[in-house]
């Protein structure tokens, strides 16, 4: 997974409250925070060790502390269909 160019699939919404709202290919809406949004915007085009280290810089959180849950984060995006 490391060197794979990770590729965001979908469009991001916000919907009549202000919800930010993912929405894949076969229509399935998820709604997710700011920091979900974010780093679904930055996988385009990158591996996963480069978004762990923009999140890392821009959270101001060492990369031991963020890998994790950017897996898990994006394990979860993938199985949406939201990222490939």
């Amino acid at each position: 997974m490391e060197e794979v160019k990770l590729k965001r699939r979908g469009e991001l919404f916000k919907d009549e409250e202000g919800n930010l709202v993912l929405v894949n290919e076969a229509n399935e809406a998820y709604r997710v925070d700011e920091i979900v949004a974010y780093v679904w915007s930055i996988c385009e085009g990158k591996t996963f060790d480069e978004v762990v280290t923009e999140f890392s810089n821009l959270s101001e959180t060492s990369i031991e502390e963020v890998r994790e849950p950017l897996l898990d984060l994006i394990n979860r995006l993938k199985a949406a269909s939201l990222v490939e």
